[in-house]
This record gives C-alpha cells, sequence and structure tokens, in this order.
C-alpha cells in the first residue's frame, strides 16, 4: 500500500459492509430464535404423527442453517470491523504527519521520503541551544527522518493490517449448499481461530476477557462493554463468554451453542478420520469423541423438548468437552435472569457430560410441578449444573474422599453468585441449591462458612455433607431440606455408607438425621427395593410423586404445603 492510498482511504465504506454483515447476523438470529423457541414448540405441543415430526425436522434444518449464517456473518461483520478501526487509526496517523509535514515546511515526495529546502536561515542558527553543535541543517535533517518514519510506520501497519484480514476473509466462505453438515461446523471453528490470531498479530482495541475475576466483576466489565464490542466478543470467544460467571443467561446460551455447534462438527469430523485411518492409541480418543457426541445429543435433545407440556426455552449456562474431568454441562429450564424461583441441582456419584440425559429429564419434571406450585403469576427456573469432577465408583476415584467435594466447591459458589448478579440482587429471586448423593457434599462443602448464594437448600439421599449441623450451612436451620428413599437397598447404602467420610462432625450426622436438625421431607409409599434415583419420578397419570412434590413446594417458596416425616 502507498501513502497516497492511506491518505484518501475510504474507511467508511468499510463501515457500510459492516453494518450490513451485522444486519444479516441479527436476521439469522431471530430467524433461529424464532423457529427454536415458537415454531417448533407450537408444532411438538399441538401436533404429533409422522407428519409432524418431518416437519420438526426441517425446521430443525432451517434453524441450524441460520445459527450458521449467524455465527459466520458475525465473525465476517467483526473482522471488518476490527480492519476498519486499524486503518482509521492509520489513516488518521498518517494525515496528522502531512499536515505537520506541510506547517513546518516539508515536502513529502511520492515514495514516502521527505525533503526539505538545503538554505539555512539565520533564524535556524540562532535557534541553537546554548553550547550545541548541530546547526539548523542538521535539526531539518532529523525532522525529516522523523516525519519519513511516521509515515511509514502508518503505512507499514495499515498494509500489515491489509494483508492479515484480507487471508481470514478470504476462508469465511460457505459452501453452496443449503446443508450445513459436520464440516461446516468444523470450519467455524477454524474461521474463529484464525480470526482471533489476527487480531492478535494486529492489535486492535480488544483485550482477551477477564479471567479470574469474580462474578460482580465480570458483570460489570460486561456492563461497560457497548454493544459492537459485545458483538466481537461473542463472535470471537464464544468459550470464554459462555463459561462467565455473572453475564446474562442469554449471552452465555448464544455463547455455549456457539461452542457446542462447533464442537460437535469438530468431533464428528474427527470421528471419522479416526475409523479411516486408525492411528496408534485411536480407541481411547474414539471412545472420548463418543460419549461426548452422546452428551451432545442429550443437550440437543432437551432443546427439542421445548413446548412439551408447557416446558420453557433451555438455556445452555456452561459446555466443555472436558471440564474439570467429564465434561461441563450446565443448561436452565427458563430464563433464569427473570425467574421468581431458581434452583441449582448438582448431581452425584458418576455424573458425566454423557450420562447427564437423565439429570436433565429430572430437572424437567422438578420445572413442571414447581411451576405449578408457584402458580401463573411467577415463573421458575430448574438448573442441572455439573461444573466438577463428579466420583466414579473406582479405586482412585471413589466417591468415600472429600476432595472432589473440596473442589467443586468454589465453581458452585462462583455460579451462585453470578447467578444472583445477573438476577440484580439477592432479592430478585427466591434460589433453592439442591445436592443429589455425593452433589450434597459439594452443596454442603460450597455452604461452609455461609458462602453459599442460597435462601433454601435442599438433598437428596445425601452421604453427609461435610458440616455437624443445619444451622452451619448458613441459611438457617428452617430453610434446611432433606429426603431419603428409607428401606431401598441402594438409598440406604449411599447414606449410610457415606455417614463416616461427609459426616461433618463426632457423631457423623447427615442430613436425613433428627440431630442434624433440619427439616426431613416424606418420601412417600415404598416404591421398590432402588430409591435412589427415584425422589424425581412422575406417578404414571403424570401427577408427582410425594418426594418430587414436596421439593417442587420448596423450590415455589410454599412451606407449608410439604409434608415432612413423621
Amino acid at each position: 500500500m502507498k501513502w497516497q492510498t492511506l491518505a484518501e482511504l475510504d474507511t467508511e465504506a468499510l463501515g457500510r459492509a459492516a453494518d450490513l454483515y451485522k444486519s444479516l447476523s441479527s436476521a439469522g438470529d431471530r430467524g433461529k430464535d424464532e423457529l427454536n423457541r415458537n415454531v417448533a414448540p407450537g408444532i411438538r405441543g399441538k401436533l404429533a404423527g409422522r407428519a409432524a415430526n418431518a416437519a420438526l425436522r426441517q425446521v430443525g434444518q432451517l434453524a441450524d442453517n441460520f445459527h450458521y449464517m449467524q455465527g459466520q456473518t458475525g465473525l465476517i461483520r467483526t473482522n471488518i470491523d476490527l480492519l476498519q478501526e486499524i486503518l482509521c487509526k492509520a489513516k488518521t496517523k498518517l494525515n496528522q504527519t502531512l499536515q505537520e509535514a506541510k506547517r513546518e515546511g516539508f515536502t513529502v515526495e511520492s515514495d514516502g521520503s521527505v525533503s526539505y529546502s538545503s538554505a539555512v536561515t539565520e533564524d535556524d542558527d540562532e535557534s541553537k541551544p546554548y553550547g550545541s553543535t548541530t546547526n539548523g541543517a542538521d535539526i531539518k535533517k532529523m525532522r525529516a527522518r522523523e516525519i519519513a518514519q511516521e509515515i511509514f510506520d502508518a503505512v507499514e501497519q495499515a498494509t500489515e493490517a491489509d494483508k492479515t484480514y484480507a487471508r481470514v476473509l478470504r476462508r469465511l466462505k460457505a459452501d453452496d449448499e443449503l446443508h450445513v453438515s459436520s464440516g461446516d461446523w468444523n470450519d467455524t471453528a477454524a474461521d474463529a481461530e484464525a480470526s482471533r490470531k489476527a487480531a492478535a498479530k494486529t492489535g486492535p482495541d480488544l483485550p482477551h476477557p477477564p479471567e479470574g475475576r469474580s462474578p460482580k466483576e465480570n458483570k460489570r466489565w460486561w456492563d461497560l462493554l457497548d454493544d459492537e464490542e459485545r458483538d466481537h466478543y461473542l463472535a470471537l470467544y464464544p468459550a470464554e463468554i459462555g463459561a462467565l460467571d455473572g453475564l446474562p443467561a442469554d449471552i452465555r446460551d448464544e455463547a455455549n451453542r456457539a461452542e457446542l455447534a462447533t464442537t460437535e462438527g469438530r468431533y464428528e469430523t474427527e470421528l471419522n478420520q479416526l475409523l479411516t485411518e486408525k492411528p496408534s492409541g485411536w480407541k481411547d480418543r474414539r471412545n472420548h469423541i463418543n460419549e461426548t457426541l452422546k452428551g451432545i445429543e442429550a443437550i440437543e435433545s432437551r432443546f427439542d423438548r421445548t413446548g412439551i407440556k408447557e416446558l420453557p426455552s433451555a438455556y445452555l449456562l456452561g459446555f466443555d468437552p472436558k471440564g474439570r474431568g467429564d465434561g461441563r454441562i450446565i443448561l436452565a429450564n427458563g430464563n433464569p435472569d427473570t425467574a421468581d424461583h431458581t434452583a441449582i441441582h448438582v448431581p452425584g456419584t458418576t455424573a458425566k457430560l454423557s450420562t447427564i440425559d437423565g439429570d436433565l429429564h429430572r430437572m424437567d419434571r422438578l420445572w413442571r410441578h414447581s411451576a405449578k406450585a408457584a402458580g401463573r403469576d411467577a415463573s421458575v427456573s430448574t438448573i442441572t449444573w455439573l461444573d466438577y469432577d463428579a466420583p466414579d465408583i473406582s479405586p482412585g476415584h471413589n466417591p468415600t474422599r472429600g476432595k472432589f467435594a473440596d473442589e467443586g466447591a468454589e465453581p458452585l459458589r462462583g455460579f451462585t453468585e453470578g447467578t444472583q448478579a445477573a438476577q440484580g440482587g439477592p432479592d430478585a429471586s427466591h434460589t433453592t441449591v439442591s445436592g443429589h448423593s455425593y452433589g450434597s457434599a459439594v452443596v454442603g462443602e460450597a455452604a461452609k462458612g455461609h458462602h453459599l448464594a442460597a435462601d433454601d437448600i435442599m438433598f437428596q439421599g445425601s452421604p453427609g455433607v461435610h458440616v455437624r449441623r443445619a444451622e452451619d450451612l448458613g441459611v438457617g436451620a428452617d430453610h434446611v431440606w432433606a429426603v431419603a428413599a428409607d428401606n431401598t437397598v441402594d438409598d440406604t447404602m449411599v447414606r449410610q455408607g457415606g455417614r463416616a467420610f461427609h459426616g461433618g462432625g463426632p457423631d457423623r450426622a447427615i442430613p436425613t438425621d433428627t440431630r442434624f436438625g433440619g427439616n426431613v421431607m416424606d418420601y412417600g409409599p415404598w416404591r421398590g427395593p432402588m430409591g435412589h434415583g427415584k425422589f424425581w419420578d412422575e406417578k404414571p397419570d403424570g401427577d408427582p410423586t410425594v418426594s418430587l412434590y414436596n421439593m417442587a413446594q420448596v423450590v415455589a417458596g410454599d412451606y407449608t404445603n410439604v409434608t415432612l416425616k413423621q
């Protein structure tokens, strides 16, 4: 690029192009949301049969196309915006230098060199500092070099940015077909990586998203960004934005859905290569990919249940195929930012991304009956939270060890604090934090020292919660609730077997002991010898079992209708 080109560059044309792609990205976002949140749920809620299923497949494919269009055009817009920013700065610097050169009597030649009159005036001699050996001609020469260097730097910056972003923008092309394949989504991940590298290389004013800050600090950072900056972060850093506690649920959902789609595309592409090439150690990698894809299928299945039995839209608040161990999945039924009642549930032993389907269904059922208990005038959100390394039943990774709860406590505190911050403060929503089996130990560890942002704490089949008494959990003993599947083999083994490891005091009390001091809820009639996973069961007619009914009343804050164990 020549300096004359930069001086006359129409950077506003880039702005107009960026605006066009922004409108296309927004149209894709609106189309995707309309199909996912209104059209598909309407079909599921009112129609059934082969025709309905065929229509849902077509709606789903169209929603995927809109999502792909949103992501790609959003990336194009971001790259154009960042290129425009750099070119504007370079052009401004160049024109300022040209004006200074003209004002000081220098001539900028076509090749960027700077010339001046060699005649030295009397004023030039008199302007020398006292004792200086530099005459006026030397000063002129030095200044000419400075101006030439400033021109060179501006042009070099613009040229480097132009070359860098030209390469990135050329690769942002979609196949000329209507079907968005796994390969297309895989390319999207590579496109985002190339865009991040371009931004890092050329140095626009877009620092990396914050790390290690509190949820309130994350919220403050996000609130101070303008809409354009937010769009750029979503386009370039979906995984990082989706993981930030304290940000709005709809923003995290958008970021994590993008990460989900690109992960699925990347893993499906890699799986096909593994099955074809079969390199050394390929089976372990194949197993990991298959388990991850199974978890993604469960998440997408939950998306597809929106509208069935009035189930609200799902919000994907966290996703990572590895996470802290066996994958991260945080998924809300309904928007927690606007919910009057929020339940955050921590699954227990052996929970992982690949087996998350059962826990998602449990939170579906808890939402239905909590929403009914809360009434039409109140909104409810139930959240499956798996952001810790849940123990497996194996010699080196067994649930009798407390380290899994210790390591999971801080992430759980961060998420509850972030949810509260996004909601608008501690009085914005009534919040229940729930823990099943080993998950109750995570909740207990997080609540020690009154550090958990919760109004009620609820346990199912708990083996102990790392505190001696209910009053140690920080919400008041009358707001601690527990339920056991009495007279069942598996629940009795978990609770009594874990007492010595997770009971928090010398007497090894667990939440369903009277001496623990909380509320012990009624489980209801005996439903078979295995009951550790049946707390969320419904009756054949769809009504809740006693245990599910009681938990729903707690979530809705209707304590008078909770039946306690006699």
